[in-house]
């Protein structure tokens, strides 16, 4: 368990295949970098904590996912607003539950965010601004996609995207629903 300012965490070259860290413990860090193209699990009975950093202007709390396909086994808690950056052709799955407690967790990065278990926004936003969010997970509360793909599924490697349909959009396929029911209705039975 890191001490005040709280530290980074670099998952980086120091593995040559997929391996998997555990933590029996809480574990409390403002940054977490996933840099190596081999498999990080981070995993155990622990959990992740992310923080904010001490002093008169802490910089963001963030994980940044600068190449290859990682995940999260251990429980994930957002301590404070966090920013999930993950690079193009890489990943990073949620694979246990990530707990919000009222805090926004923002996807930026070309890559894939996938949430494969349940999500406790508790108050809390997700907010997709680029790439792409998909998985098999539930997620209860709000989801503000802004710039980014939703595409559920069972995976990661979902084959289809579903893009947020505009407001425009929606309003407009409201509006014809309700013709097509209003019509239906009443017309006369012969």
């Amino acid at each position: 368990n890191s001490a005040p300012p709280y530290d980074t965490v670099t998952f980086g070259n120091a593995i040559t295949s997929q391996q998997t860290v555990f933590t029996n413990s809480a574990v409390s860090v403002r940054d977490i970098i996933f840099d190596n193209a081999n498999t990080y699990a981070i995993a155990g009975p622990g959990s992740v904590n992310l923080v904010l950093a001490t002093g008169a202007s802490p910089p963001p709390t963030a994980i940044t996912v600068n190449e290859g396909n990682h995940q999260f086994q251990a429980i994930v808690n957002l301590q404070t607003n966090t920013t999930v950056d993950v690079a193009s052709d890489a990943t990073l799955e949620f694979n246990n539950r990530l707990f919000l407690n009222g805090h926004t967790l923002t996807k930026t990065g070309d890559g894939i965010l996938a949430i494969s278990n349940r999500v406790a926004l508790a108050d809390g936003t997700i907010d997709v601004q680029q790439g792409t969010m998909s998985g098999y997970g539930t997620v209860g509360g709000d989801v503000n996609n802004v710039g980014g793909t939703l595409s559920p599924g069972d995976s990661a490697s979902a084959t289809s995207a579903i893009p947020e349909p505009s407001t425009m959009l929606l309003l407009l396929l409201g509006g014809l629903l309700g013709i097509g029911l209003g019509g239906h209705a009443s017309r006369p039975k012969r």
